[in-house]
């Protein structure tokens, strides 16, 4: 664990692991970054034999993301034990994850749609499953995927080991967890109250129209590392182009940007090469980065349960975080409900906005007409492409200078 850096066990971990080393069901609430993987990842270790052909452990996983996260994690808990990990998810070849399945491995990390589709195709095998894991319960729900979890668990020997782990406790959750599990226990240390002890909380009220530069002002004052929220994916894309035009190293993600340029939009963030991450709230679910300053919530969330899933982005790890909300004259009210449910002050943001022009990026390059022939239909030119793609930043991360800054040389 040293080599980890892992000094004191995480609350929900002291609760946890014993209830899973006696072989216990449990549901817990833990937000991410609460040190959940390092729970279910060490009953897994010891609860599992490795070596056998057919997994004995299964981890299901709301988004891309988080299996790769969690298949990380999981490899250097691992490392000397000799357990094999695998993990499946969509977005990516199946072919080569079919292969290592059948090569073996102790331990499936995957998303509910992908390891359907291998379960109907007969390439998963879960008849030896003794531990089963659903990790973000709450989103898991949330993204419509209750109907995938009910058909995979029922595929699960009904005499295993079930543990549940959710932001939320909500009463779908509960009913989940007692129909799934044998007496569970219920764990609820880790809540979001310490995330938001960490958290400077401000909002600002901007037209829509203001909101860039607003931004802009805040990213120039700061410098921060800092993930901005955008409500849809072309308002990722739109934020994404106009940031880059201006020098700022921005890169998006969203369900729409392919899984192996997600992968290397997240790598650059994590080590400084990009500084801001635009994302969708279904892209960043679980995203676990340390070191990120600010959130910002360029568009406001749906509801306050979003807002505070947002914000645990920043503010961990003993480190202070700041986020920042902007809401539209007609969205402020949704002030007062996000205060209620964190029980929390949110300020006003005392700054001086600095307006500035549109990118000219956005005025001198025209709308492309449409092609008159057909085998050009819908293929805009190289250049074009290239110019527009979100996840190129407009000049090397190498050049300028290193780490959170911009390079605005």
């Amino acid at each position: 664990m040293n080599e980890l850096g892992w000094e004191t066990p995480t609350p929900v971990q002291i609760e946890a692991i014993p209830v899973g080393l006696r072989g216990g069901d449990m549901y817990a609430q833990a937000q991410t970054g609460t040190g959940k993987t390092g729970a279910f990842g060490s009953i897994i270790l010891e609860r599992v034999v490795p070596g056998r052909r057919a997994p004995s452990a299964l981890v299901l996983v709301p988004t891309r993301e988080l299996a790769n996260q969690v298949f990380e994690e999981l490899v250097k808990l691992a490392k000397y034990t000799g357990h094999v990990c695998t993990p499946i998810y969509g977005g990516v070849g199946i072919v080569p994850q079919i292969e290592k399945l059948w090569k073996g491995t102790d331990i499936v990390v995957a998303t509910p749609g992908r390891a359907k589709d291998l379960l109907d195709r007969k390439d998963l095998n879960l008849s030896q499953i003794s531990v089963v894991v659903l990790d973000e319960a709450d989103r898991m729900l949330d993204m419509g995927f209750a109907k995938d979890l009910n058909y995979i668990l029922s595929k699960v020997p009904k005499k295993r080991q079930s543990l549940l782990f959710s932001a939320t406790m909500s009463p779908d959750i509960r009913n989940l967890a007692l129909r799934q599990m044998a007496h569970p226990k219920e764990i609820l240390v880790s809540k979001d109250e310490p995330v938001l002890d960490l958290t400077k909380q401000y909002y600002y009220v901007a037209n829509k129209d203001e909101k860039r530069d607003v931004l802009c002002t805040i990213l120039d004052t700061s410098h921060p590392k800092a993930i901005v929220f955008c409500a849809t994916k072309r308002r990722v894309d739109q934020l994404t182009r106009k940031l880059l035009a201006e020098n700022y190293l921005a890169g998006a993600i969203h369900g729409d940007v392919k899984q192996a340029k997600r992968e290397r939009m997240i790598s650059s963030f994590k080590d400084g090469s990009i500084s801001i991450l635009v994302a969708t709230d279904v892209a960043a679910r679980g995203l676990d980065i340390d070191g990120v300053d600010y959130v910002i919530n360029y568009d406001s969330p749906k509801d306050p349960d979003i807002y505070v899933h947002r914000i645990g982005r920043t503010g961990r790890a003993g480190k202070e975080g700041i986020a920042v909300s902007f809401f539209t004259p007609e969205e402020r009210l949704m002030i007062r409900d996000i205060e209620r449910r964190t029980q929390k002050p949110i300020d006003p943001l005392n700054i001086e906005v600095v307006r500035r022009p549109e990118p000219e990026i956005m005025k001198t390059v025209p709308m492309q007409p449409r092609p008159q022939g057909r085998a050009s239909l819908g293929r805009p030119s190289r250049t074009n492409r290239d110019r527009f793609r979100p996840d190129r930043p407009a000049h090397s991360p190498m050049e300028g200078r290193s780490g959170w800054a911009r390079s605005r040389q």
